[in-house]
């Protein structure tokens, strides 16, 4: 069985931009999405997003401790936005029986990834998807 696999940790805010958090770690994103709406009722995307992203070949573990290493020297300053709001999540998907996927199939998070996250107040997210006929 095949599995395409990619990780990211996003900061998500209603009210402070993906270019203000940008600012405020002194770090750019690899992914940023706007809060934008077409009416008042159906706001597409309902958050400012800022991310780090890790996509391609290997083991989700190794590129989750890539991502979180790039944020270490960041953490205060994401748990700072935290306190005042935002939210944080680290965001793992993976998709089974994948036509360009590779052979991982297990994965694991570190010791110290599992403290970046305690000290960032970030929740973990993990979407599987089967996509065998």
């Amino acid at each position: 069985m095949k599995v395409h696999q990619y990780c990211s940790f996003a900061l998500k805010s209603e009210t402070v931009s993906a270019g203000e958090i940008s600012a405020r770690l002194g770090m750019q994103p690899d992914e940023a999405l706007v809060l934008g709406s077409r009416s008042a009722e159906h706001r597409l995307p309902r958050m400012h997003t800022w991310k780090v992203t890790h996509r391609g070949p290997g083991p989700v573990d190794d590129q989750i401790e890539s991502v979180i290493g790039r944020l270490a020297p960041v953490r205060p300053g994401i748990r700072k936005l935290v306190d005042e709001g935002a939210s944080a999540v680290l965001q793992v998907v993976r998709y089974f029986h994948h036509r360009d996927g590779g052979e991982e199939f297990g994965w694991h998070l570190s010791p110290a990834v599992l403290a970046f996250l305690t000290e960032a107040a970030a929740a973990l997210d993990v979407d599987e998807y089967d996509l065998s006929e």
